[in-house]
């Protein structure tokens, strides 16, 4: 296995997101992977890449890995069959419980991006209504959330996501001027 190559990552983390609910399965981690080249473009340096492949794909998986001791033993010799030693291996779930809350490196803020971008624009709203739908929210719910919690607050950190944001963000405040005016 290579460490810079996706494809360990994702073939270890894939079956960890079985169940999940619609907004966070691995679809979204396929959705946030494919944001990342276009979030990378033009950062110097380059991002490293084995740091990069694993916050993607491995996001969604914080919580279970600090609650779950299993969890986190077999991470960490996945982690070390990659060869990572014990301090990058350390410092690499470091990054993961930051990277949602204070992304510092330039990995952390480009999967930060590609998170955050899929609350935004047309699919942003799509989830948004789908996830206070199972939760039983009025659409009026469900709108407060989304725009106090997520429309406005999000500070995109690369350049490339906070021009993607600004686009996603004016689309999304159009649909929800129409959608007041409507009801």
């Amino acid at each position: 296995m290579n460490r810079y190559q996706l494809e360990p990552y994702r073939d270890f983390a894939q079956p960890f997101y079985a169940g999940r609910d619609p907004a966070h399965n691995f679809r979204h981690i396929e959705r946030i992977l494919a944001r990342l080249s276009r979030l990378s473009e033009g950062l110097e340096p380059a991002p490293c890449l084995d740091r990069l492949y694993f916050l993607a794909c491995f996001h969604g998986l914080g919580k279970r890995l600090n609650a779950e001791p299993l969890l986190i033993e077999q991470v960490r010799d996945f982690l070390a069959g990659l060869a990572c030693s014990e301090t990058e291996i350390d410092d690499l779930l470091q990054s993961l419980n930051r990277h949602l809350s204070n992304p510092q490196t330039l990995e952390e803020k480009i999967v930060y991006d590609a998170n955050y971008l899929e609350i935004l624009g047309a699919f942003g709203i799509a989830k948004a209504f789908t996830t206070g739908g199972s939760r039983g929210q009025l659409i009026e719910e469900t709108v407060d959330i989304f725009e106090h919690q997520y429309l406005d607050k999000v500070e995109f950190q690369t350049p490339a996501g906070k021009r993607l944001a600004d686009e996603g963000r004016a689309y999304a405040k159009a649909f929800l001027q129409r959608l007041r005016a409507e009801w």
